[in-house]
C-alpha cells in the first residue's frame, strides 16, 4: 500500500507507551492510521533527518546544504548515572532531541562552542571532532 502526500491529522502514544499513533488523510482523502512500535518509531526518527537533508542536497545540487532546525531553546541534564551529560534542543515548531554526550567529550565541545570563530575554519565552516581526539 503506498500513501501518497499525507496530512497528518492527529498522532499520540498507544499500547502503554510500547507503540506511537499516527492518524493521517492521503491525497485522496482516505484516512489511514498507521500503528508503530517504539522501536519502529525510533528507526524511522533517527532516519528521517538524514533522508530530509539528502533530499534538500539533490533538490538544491548543492552538497553542503543541511536540513535544518531553528534553536528555540536548550537544556543540559545529568545522566541518572552521574557519567553522561544530556543535550535537550528544542526546536520552535517543538521538534526536541536530546543527546548523551560522554564526560570526557563535553571539554571538546565546550572549547568549539566557547571560542567558535578560532575553530570554524573559512574554507568549510565547520568544527567536527570525534571522541578519540577528544580523550
Amino acid at each position: 500500500m503506498k500513501i501518497c502526500n499525507a496530512a497528518l491529522t492527529n498522532c499520540g502514544v498507544v499500547q502503554d507507551g510500547h507503540a506511537v499513533k499516527l492518524d493521517l488523510i492521503d491525497d485522496t482523502g482516505t484516512e489511514v492510521s498507521l500503528e508503530l512500535s517504539f522501536e519502529r518509531a525510533q528507526a524511522i526518527a533517527k532516519t528521517l533527518p538524514t533522508l530530509l537533508t539528502r533530499a534538500l542536497q539533490t533538490v538544491t545540487g548543492n552538497a553542503s546544504s543541511h536540513f535544518v532546525l531553528r534553536l528555540n531553546r536548550w537544556t543540559v541534564e545529568e545522566s541518572d548515572d552521574g557519567t553522561h551529560l544530556l543535550l535537550i534542543l528544542a526546536a520552535d515548531d517543538g521538534y526536541e532531541l536530546c543527546i548523551d554526550i560522554p564526560r570526557e567529550a563535553c571539554k571538546g565541545l565546550g572549547l568549539v562552542l566557547g571560542s567558535y570563530k578560532g575553530a570554524v575554519t573559512a574554507e568549510d565552516r565547520t568544527a567536527t571532532a570525534s571522541l578519540k581526539s577528544v580523550n
